[in-house]
């Protein structure tokens, strides 16, 4: 015992306690520190008490005396506010230090009585995560099971409508067991692309993309810059700007299975002949072929046939268009397709599995809109790229003349709803059925009469969403899911602040929505819908 003091205290312990550093406090610490109390203490019993380097053994732990206060043979240390005691393990990977210029983020403090590097030493070094406390050299949350989320909450994500079941995941309503309890979330924001209408939005199966737009109503406003947004983890993260397509509104996007390709649109008023290929997979953009490539415009459609890109119609800035072509981006070519007779704008264009239908739209003569169908004119047109043939789709039954509506193919049918017919919006749609060549109007009450809305199909069972765009007095936060079995409509609840010109995609079992203008300009935010039946 004679190196030891007549106080029991060992004279190494004294003197490495004097030493300058042993409580100094770091600038950084954990940003997982809500997630550190349990580890704090696993870490605490896998540490070297004693900071010893293969010497000897010269401290005393009152817990390793026997009830005599003899020494037993355990290690030994002493036991001190704020002081980690623990016994050494093989497997203890912690940096040994003498000072804090030893240490790193987020363990940025030395410890020098145990030459370890810690979190915290004292209160002052959890100065960066707000609301923790300092405890076995670990910034923690003071409550057992609340986590730290940035920038400055302990919560329980059990129950945290701002971070239920993981940080920076937020409820609009109220968060249980860690899940939000209604069918609708707040996108996160973080790293999120800017405020925008117009853009282009796809879905990969397991992220969306979201390129383009423009950030006013103000021609040159445009944008070329986007992001993708991953579901599983609810984080935004850009998509590279080298190689994509100048900027540009009222572009169309499709995707392959493996590319978005981007193409048309205007720009600072113009109307653009060109295209870009954005592969997730490696991050890169490839251009479109301009050789042969259709008129330049934009409000024209574009469907994917598992194999070509459709493109056809929209305005070139002077007159609606009849003509298009097919992009195939495996030779990268385009062929054009036959013309019709007279050409349309706004129209819509859905994909059978077999044939392009459009229906819809308007077109201008001598400075008078004709909204479409009229007269002799049907609404809808069928494309068989196979045959390379267009035929008129049967007028019985068919939709008032409109555009700016919405048609998707959902339960073997294609149907039609919304728009403007020039004087009004519209609340009142119908299915077509291309095998038995007959229209069914849909059943109301139905959504409020609207335009520039979106609508995505739901798998499982099939539905189609629909929501937001714009009545005759301005943007709309409403929407409804109808259900094509029972030609019947269920109204969604109020989540998200109004807009038009917005993006939605379909993630299989639920929606996205982006972006868009409202009442006072361009939005930067969004919701998901996730059903849970």
């Amino acid at each position: 015992m004679s190196r030891f003091s007549i106080l029991g205290l060992p004279a190494l312990l004294v003197s490495a306690m004097s030493l300058p550093g042993a409580l100094s406090s770091c600038s950084e610490s954990s940003d997982d520190a809500g997630s550190a109390g349990a580890s704090g203490a696993a870490d605490a019993a896998a540490s070297d008490a004693n900071g010893k380097d293969g010497g000897e053994d010269t401290s005393i732990d009152s817990a390793a005396l026997d009830p005599d206060g003899k020494e037993g043979g355990g290690d030994v240390g002493v036991d001190a506010p704020g002081i980690d005691v623990g016994t050494d393990s093989p497997e203890d990977a912690t940096p040994q230090c003498v000072s804090n210029s030893d240490c790193h983020a987020p363990s940025g403090v030395c410890d020098t009585i145990k030459g370890k590097c810690v979190d915290c030493l004292a209160l002052a070094d959890c100065a960066a995560t707000p609301g923790t406390v300092c405890s076995l050299g670990k910034c923690v949350c003071p409550t057992a099971g609340d986590t730290w989320c940035a920038p400055n909450a302990c919560v329980d994500s059990n129950t945290s409508s701002a971070h239920c079941g993981s940080c920076g995941h937020a409820c609009f309503g109220v968060c249980a067991a860690g899940q939000c309890a209604d069918d609708w979330e707040p996108v996160s924001t973080g790293g999120a692309p800017s405020a925008r209408s117009g853009h282009v939005a796809i879905w990969t199966g397991a992220e969306m993309l979201v390129w383009g737009g423009a950030a006013s109503s103000s021609a040159g406003s445009e944008l070329n810059d986007g992001a993708r947004y991953h579901l599983s983890t609810r984080v935004w993260s850009s998509i590279t700007p080298v190689g994509a397509p100048g900027a540009r509104r009222g572009a169309t996007a499709v995707w392959t299975g493996a590319e978005m390709i981007v193409w048309g649109g205007q720009s600072n008023g113009a109307a653009l002949s060109t295209g870009a290929r954005f592969d997730p997979a490696i991050g890169s953009w490839k251009p479109v072929s301009s050789l042969n490539a259709p008129l330049a415009r934009y409000n024209h459609t574009a469907v994917w046939t598992g194999t070509r890109m459709i493109v056809w119609g929209g305005f070139d800035g002077v007159n609606q268009l009849s003509s298009g072509s097919t992009y195939d981006p495996v030779a990268d070519s385009w062929a054009a397709i036959p013309a019709v007779a007279i050409g349309r704008m706004q129209h819509s264009a859905i994909w059978t599995g077999s044939s392009m239908i459009i229906y819809g739209g308007y077109s201008e003569s001598a400075g008078i809109d004709t909204y479409l169908p009229a007269g002799d004119v049907a609404g809808g047109m069928s494309y068989d790229p196979g045959n390379q043939v267009w035929s008129g789709v049967v007028q019985m039954g068919q939709p008032s003349a409109r555009a700016s509506h919405i048609s998707a193919f959902l339960h073997g049918k294609m149907l039609v709803w919304g728009g403007y017919n020039g004087s009004s919006s519209l609340d009142t749609g119908a299915m077509y059925d291309p095998a038995t060549l007959a229209w069914m109007a849909t059943n109301t009450p139905a959504p409020e009469r609207r335009r520039y809305h979106t609508a995505v199909v739901l798998d499982n069972p099939a539905r189609l969403v629909v929501w937001g765009g714009s009545s005759d007095t301005g943007p709309l936060n409403s929407g409804g899911v109808f259900d094509p079995s029972a030609n019947g409509w269920e109204t969604l609840p109020v989540v998200l602040s109004a807009r038009w010109l917005h993006s939605a995609v379909s993630t299989g079992n639920g929606m996205i929505l982006w972006g868009g203008r409202g009442t006072a300009g361009e939005l930067g935010d969004g919701a998901l819908y996730l059903p849970k039946n």
